[in-house]
C-alpha cells in the first residue's frame, strides 16, 4: 500500500510537471507574458479589418504593445473604438498617429504608430491617439475602376471632337485651295502678256522716282544726323554745366526752398493779423452799434460848439474890446438859458 502512494504521488508531480512546461510553451508561443504591465491608449478607426484582441501593435517596426478589445462606438456608428495595451516605459510622443497596416502584401496585419518628429510632450496614459485610415485594396481597386471609367468617357468624348475638327479642318483646308487657285489665276492675269509692258512702265517710273528722290533723302538723312550730332553736343555742354555747378545749384536750391519757406511762416502771420483786424473790426462795429445814440448826441454837441466858436471868432473880429468889456447879449434861439438862481431864504 505504501508503495502504491508514492507511485500515485510521482505520477502526479509528472503530471504537474508536464502541465506547467505545456502552460509554459503555450505562453511562449503566443508571445504572452506574464509579468509585463500596459498602459492603456484608445484609437478610433472608420475599418479596423484585420485587427482582434491580442494583434500586435509596433512603433517603429518593434513590437511595443497589443489590441486588448475593440468596439463600435454608440455614438458614431461609423466608428470602431481599439483599445491599445503599450509597455509601460515607452513614451507615445505627441504628433503620433495610428494606422492599420500588413506585414508585406499579404501579410498579418497589425497596428502601426508612426510618427515624423520627436516631441517631448507625449500623450497620457488613457488619452486617445489620432488615426489616419489606410486606403484597403479594394478601395484603390474601386478608385482605379473609377478612373478606367472616367477615362473610357473622356477618350470617347476627345474622339467625337477630333472627328468634328478633322471634318471642319478639312473643309477649311478645301476653302484654302480654292481661294489660292483664284488668286493663282489673278496673278495669271495680271503678268498676262496684255499686262506685261504696263507693269514693265509702272516699275521702271517708280525706279526713276527713287532715284530722281535718293539725294534729297540723303541729304535729309545727313541734316538730321548733323541735327542729331549738335544735340548730344548740347546735351553734354549742359551734362557739364549742371556738374560743374552742382554745388551751386543745390545751395540756390536750399536757398529758395528756405525763402519759400519764410514766404509761407510770412503768409501765416498776415492771415492771422487779417483775421486779428477782422476781429477788431467785428468789435468797433459792435460797439458803434451799442453807443450810436450817444454818438449822435456827441456829434450834436460837437456841431453847436463849432458854430458857438465860429460866432465868437466873428464877434472877436468885430469888436475885439468885447473881450474886456462883455455886453448882454440876447439869448439865441436853440440855446438853453440859464436857470434862475433861487432865492435866498
Amino acid at each position: 500500500m505504501a508503495a502504491s502512494g508514492r507511485d500515485e504521488v510521482k505520477a502526479g508531480i509528472v503530471i504537474a510537471v508536464s502541465l506547467a512546461v505545456l502552460a509554459g510553451l503555450i505562453i511562449g508561443v503566443s508571445g504572452v507574458s506574464l509579468w509585463e504591465r500596459y498602459e492603456r491608449y484608445t484609437v478610433r478607426l472608420r475599418s479596423a479589418t484585420g485587427l482582434e484582441p491580442g494583434t500586435p501593435v509596433r512603433l517603429g517596426g518593434l513590437k511595443v504593445g497589443k489590441v486588448l478589445g475593440l468596439r463600435i462606438l454608440p455614438e458614431d456608428a461609423s466608428r470602431v473604438e481599439v483599445t491599445l495595451g503599450i509597455q509601460q516605459g515607452i513614451a507615445i510622443p505627441q504628433g503620433t498617429w495610428a494606422t492599420v497596416a500588413t506585414m508585406g502584401l499579404l501579410g498579418d496585419p497589425f497596428l502601426q504608430l508612426s510618427t515624423e518628429t520627436h516631441s517631448a510632450v507625449r500623450i497620457p496614459p488613457g488619452g486617445q491617439i489620432p488615426a489616419r485610415d489606410a486606403a484597403q485594396i479594394a478601395e484603390l481597386l474601386q478608385r482605379l475602376q473609377k478612373i478606367a471609367e472616367t477615362t473610357d468617357t473622356i477618350l470617347a468624348e476627345a474622339a467625337s471632337v477630333l472627328r468634328q475638327d478633322v471634318a471642319d479642318l478639312t473643309r477649311r483646308m478645301s476653302e484654302v485651295v480654292r481661294a489660292s487657285q483664284a488668286a493663282v489665276a489673278h496673278i495669271d492675269a495680271f503678268v498676262a502678256p496684255a499686262n506685261r509692258e504696263r507693269v514693265e512702265t509702272i516699275l521702271a517710273n517708280l525706279d526713276q522716282a527713287v532715284r530722281d528722290s535718293s539725294g534729297s533723302v540723303r541729304a535729309v538723312l545727313e541734316n538730321l544726323t548733323a541735327a542729331t550730332r549738335r544735340m548730344d553736343a548740347t546735351m553734354d555742354a549742359v551734362q557739364g554745366l549742371v556738374g560743374e555747378n552742382r554745388d551751386d545749384l543745390r545751395e540756390a536750391v536750399r536757398l529758395l526752398k528756405g525763402d519759400l519757406e519764410g514766404a509761407g511762416s510770412l503768409l501765416g502771420r498776415m492771415e492771422r493779423t487779417l483775421q486779428g483786424v477782422d476781429q477788431t473790426l467785428s468789435h468797433v462795429d459792435r460797439t458803434v452799434l451799442d453807443n450810436s445814440d450817444a454818438l449822435e448826441e456827441t456829434l450834436a454837441n460837437l456841431r453847436r460848439s463849432s458854430q458857438n466858436l465860429r460866432e465868437l471868432t466873428q464877434s472877436l473880429k468885430e469888436r475885439p474890446w468885447s473881450a474886456f468889456f462883455p455886453a448882454d447879449q440876447p439869448e439865441k434861439p436853440g440855446m438853453d438859458s440859464r436857470p434862475p438862481k433861487e432865492a435866498r431864504k
